[in-house]
This record gives C-alpha cells, sequence and structure tokens, in this order.
C-alpha cells in the first residue's frame, strides 16, 4: 500500500513538473510576444493612417508577404519542429560535441540553400509576383513597383533563417525570450521608418522595405550576443551526411511540406483576393487581430511544450506525458475560448479603435470587421492545431501532419473559390476557419491512433465550465453592445473606453465564474510569475 502510495506520488510530481516547465517556458514566451504584438498594433495603425487599405498598402503587404511566410514555415514550423527534438535528445544525452557539429551543418546547409532561393527568386521575380497576386499584372506601373519593392524585401529569407536557427538553439536550451522578442526589433525598425517617411514626405514603400532588411540584420546580431553569453557555440561541420542529418532531413522534409502547406492556404487567401480591390488589406488587418491570442496561447504553448516533451520520452511513462498534454491543453483552453468570443462580439469596436483614422475609412472598418469575425470563429481550432502539432514531431513522425495539411490545402482552396465567386472576400476567413476545424478533428484522431495522446473523460468537466462561463461572458458583452447606452452615455460616445470598460469587465467577470470549478490552481501561475 505505502509502494502504491508513494510511486502515485512521484507520479504526479513527474507529471506537474512536466506541466509546470511548459506553462513557464510558454509564460515568459507569451510575456515577450504580448509586447511585441503591442508594438506590433502601434506599426499597423500608423500603415493604417498612412496608407489605408488602397493600392500602396496591398503592394507592401503582398512584397512583405513572400519572405514572411518563409518566416512562418522556418521559425514558427519547420525548422523549429524538427530541429528541437534531435537537439535536445542530444543535450539529454550529455553529447555536446555531437550537438554543435550538428548546429553546425545545420546552419551552413539553410545558409546555403537559402542564399541560393534568394538569388533564383530575385531573378525570376517578375514571374513569382504574377502567380501571388495575378491581379495586379493587369496595372503595369502597380506591377512594376511591386515587383521593385519585392526584390528589396526578400533576401530577408536569408536572415531569416539565420534567425530561425539561433533561436531554436536557444529554444532547446529552454531560452524562450528573445526568441519571442524578436519581432519587437522588427515592428519598432518599420514605425520609425514610417515616422521618418511621414515628416520627410519620402516614398513609404522604399522607407518600409529597407527597414525589414536592417531589422532582420539587428535580429541576427542580438541572437549572437544571445548565444555567446549562454557560452553555447556550434562548430561549421561540412560533414553532413550523419545519423543526425538523416533523421532532421526525414522530419524537416515533412514538416516543411506540413508547415507549407498551411502557408500556401495563405498564399492563396491572397492570390484570390488580389482580384478584388482593397481585399488583400482587409483581411491583412483582420489577421494581426486574431493572430494575437494565437500567437499568446498557441504558438507560445507549441514551441514551449515541443523540448519539454521530447526529452521526456525516453524517460518517461506515457501515462506522464498524456497527463501534461492534457493539463496543457486545458490550460490554453482557458483562455482560447473566452478570446475567440471576445473577439467575435466586439470585432467592429476593436477594428474601429485600432485602425480607423486617417486613410482607414468606415468602409474599410467595416470590410475588415466581417473577416475577422469569421477568423474568430475559426480561432480555437487555430491554436489547437498549434498544440497538436508539437506532440507529432516529438516523437519523430511528421507524416501524419503532412497528410491532414494536404487535406486541409484542398479543402480551403474549393471552398475559398466558390465562396469568392458568391460573396467575394469575406469567403477566404470562412474557408480558412471551416478547414481548421476539420484539420483538428483529424489531428486528435491521427494521435489517438497512433497512442501520442488520448482525450480522456476527466477532461469534459472542466471544459465543460469553460464553455459556460464563455457563453455566459458572450450575453454580457452583448448586453453591455445593445444597453450600455442608457446607463452610461458618455462610454457610448468613446469607442476607447468602451472597448477597455467592456474587455476588463468581461475578463473579470469569465474569471469570477470560473473561480467557482478552478480548473487550474492560482498557486500555479503564482509559482510561474515567481520563476
Amino acid at each position: 500500500m505505502n509502494l502504491y502510495f508513494w510511486s502515485h506520488l512521484n507520479q504526479n510530481r513527474l507529471i506537474n513538473n512536466v506541466y509546470m516547465n511548459v506553462l513557464r517556458s510558454s509564460f515568459i514566451y507569451s510575456l515577450f510576444t504580448s509586447i511585441s504584438r503591442i508594438f506590433g498594433f502601434l506599426r499597423d495603425i500608423l500603415i493604417a493612417n498612412f496608407l489605408g487599405t488602397g493600392v500602396i498598402a496591398d503592394i507592401f503587404f503582398i512584397a512583405f508577404r513572400l519572405p514572411n511566410t518563409f518566416r512562418r514555415i522556418f521559425s514558427e514550423g519547420a525548422l523549429n519542429s524538427a530541429f528541437v527534438p534531435i537537439y535536445s535528445k542530444l543535450i539529454k544525452d550529455n553529447l555536446a560535441q555531437e550537438s554543435r557539429k550538428f548546429a553546425g551543418s545545420i546552419f551552413l546547409i539553410f545558409l546555403i540553400v537559402s542564399s541560393l532561393i534568394v538569388l533564383i527568386i530575385e531573378i525570376f521575380m517578375p514571374f513569382f509576383v504574377s502567380i501571388l497576386a495575378p491581379g495586379f499584372t493587369n496595372d503595369y506601373d502597380k506591377f512594376t513597383e511591386l515587383v521593385k519593392i519585392s526584390r528589396i524585401i526578400f533576401p530577408f529569407l536569408i536572415l531569416i533563417s539565420v534567425s530561425s536557427i539561433f533561436s531554436s538553439i536557444l529554444n532547446s536550451h529552454n531560452k524562450f525570450a528573445l526568441s519571442a522578442a524578436l519581432p519587437i526589433i522588427l515592428n519598432i525598425t518599420l514605425i520609425i521608418a514610417l515616422v521618418i517617411a511621414s515628416y520627410t514626405t519620402g516614398d513609404f514603400l522604399l522607407f518600409l522595405s529597407w527597414s525589414v532588411i536592417i531589422a532582420g540584420l539587428i535580429q541576427i546580431l542580438f541572437l549572437t550576443i544571445a548565444l555567446a553569453r549562454g557560452k553555447i557555440y556550434f562548430f561549421l561541420n561540412v560533414k553532413i551526411y550523419t545519423n543526425h542529418i538523416k533523421r532532421f532531413t526525414k522530419l524537416f522534409s515533412a514538416s516543411f511540406f506540413s508547415s507549407g502547406l498551411l502557408q500556401l492556404n495563405i498564399l492563396i487567401g491572397t492570390i484570390i483576393a488580389s482580384y478584388e480591390s482593397g481585399a488583400i488589406s482587409y483581411l491583412y488587418y483582420a489577421d494581426r487581430v486574431y493572430q494575437l491570442p494565437l500567437a499568446l496561447i498557441g504558438i507560445a504553448i507549441g514551441v514551449a511544450l515541443l523540448p519539454s516533451i521530447s526529452r521526456k520520452i525516453k524517460s518517461e511513462s506515457l501515462d506522464i506525458i498524456h497527463n501534461s498534454i492534457e493539463q496543457t491543453l486545458l490550460y490554453s483552453l482557458l483562455f482560447a475560448v473566452p478570446a475567440s468570443v471576445g473577439i467575435f462580439t466586439l470585432s467592429e469596436q476593436i477594428i474601429s479603435v485600432l485602425f480607423e483614422r486617417g486613410e482607414f475609412t468606415e468602409t474599410s472598418s467595416l470590410f475588415t470587421t466581417r473577416a475577422l469575425q469569421f477568423y474568430a470563429l475559426g480561432l480555437i481550432a487555430f491554436i489547437l492545431m498549434k498544440i497538436y502539432t508539437p506532440i507529432f514531431f516529438a516523437y519523430e513522425n511528421a507524416k501524419p501532419t503532412l497528410y491532414i495539411s494536404a487535406i486541409n490545402l484542398v479543402i480551403n482552396t474549393i471552398l475559398s473559390i466558390v465562396l469568392f465567386i458568391y460573396i467575394g472576400f469575406i469567403g477566404i476567413p470562412i474557408a480558412t476557419s471551416v478547414s481548421a476545424w476539420i484539420s483538428v478533428f483529424l489531428m486528435n484522431n491521427s494521435l489517438n491512433r497512433h497512442g501520442y495522446y488520448r482525450i480522456s473523460k476527466r477532461i469534459f468537466l472542466p471544459t465543460t465550465i469553460i464553455i459556460f462561463a464563455s457563453i455566459i461572458m458572450y450575453l454580457y458583452l452583448l448586453f453591455l453592445k445593445n444597453y450600455l447606452g442608457i446607463f452610461f452615455n458618455f462610454l457610448q460616445d468613446n469607442e476607447i473606453i468602451f472597448l477597455l470598460f467592456s474587455v476588463l469587465s468581461s475578463i473579470l467577470l469569465y474569471f469570477i465564474l470560473i473561480s467557482f470549478y478552478k480548473p487550474f490552481k492560482y498557486s500555479e501561475i503564482k509559482k510561474i510569475l515567481q520563476k
């Protein structure tokens, strides 16, 4: 009896250790990501003010999307997912020399490959731009400007590749702060460029384009300093045909196509939207809003979960890993569900407060709001995908994510085209959300079938409580929108105050309702903050 008690107690401690490590790491990542997003919103507010949703804005968003797509594939997808499990296990097994050689080989491979890609695309940029934005080919001046700006920005891909490798190394050593803070550098640089261009009446597109390159160089400088301070080194190993590289190649190939297919969904949306004036900008601004909770919850937890599970697979039991995943999943739902409800309900106020000024008109707000509402309906699915995906890579099995991504691409493409024909650009976010929910269902079945994670009955009660509290919060927000003016006329006339009051009071109401059940312990959050 005593043996069973101590064994059970020890197992619970192990589960809590895994869970707390993931929460602590994701909290750090979320903290710096939230700071980055604040600067990101300030950047977007200035872009909306100076460029609005016109031709110039569309040109910059398209030109920036090409390297930014690779950034999402590399830093938030293929490279991190393939590199971290192998590198983390080498560190855990005290194979310092092997880990340094492995990191050095990956660095050289990506530096060479990214340079070749940039060279090829720079030469054939008009062809690639015509594929990315076919709706621009009918206007020679607009198309020529897009090609010019794209050629300036695209070398950012090389800088992204280097930054992604350095960030993955730091993440493997449980150093998440700088990799999460890197976008702050980009956002501040773009803000400075916008301000200088406005005061000097310079070319906004040229200032913005070159600031992207400058930001990439500064990011690499900060990462290099962080690696040196942490005494984390790697060798420039030219011997690349090793077992570790072969394992990496297998994981990266599947992950690249998986992440690439998901990003291809976004590019397809851009291609379709290019046929409707202003649509690219509407989708961009809506995307920026829902990306905030996605980054704070889904990406943060996913990035933190991968190295944690990778190190535990060989040393801990499946029950410990399953339970830690489940607790992490509950933690994400605790924030994801009310975030989805809040964004959906307050989308009009959010867009109006953030962007409606200068060149960003009421019409721009109306169309951006509609796009945001449909993105909000898929937010929970987007977050769950970010949490489910690293589990496959921790087990070094990326094939299921590849197949699911391919299905997602087909469904999203067909739905986007059909809906665009009938209802215009708004069909794109609808298709994106629908295909995301289908992907979550397929991922869950695949995890269950492979034995990587199986939903237990324990999750149903807390999930029900979270949904119930979110419904009450939704009704409360509807009440504020429809009837608040009766009691507080001054709030109705000031959208910023109304939005702040609505957000803060609804969050308070939600956590008061949740506290009756407590799906998490406040002491755990306190421990995270103290670490």
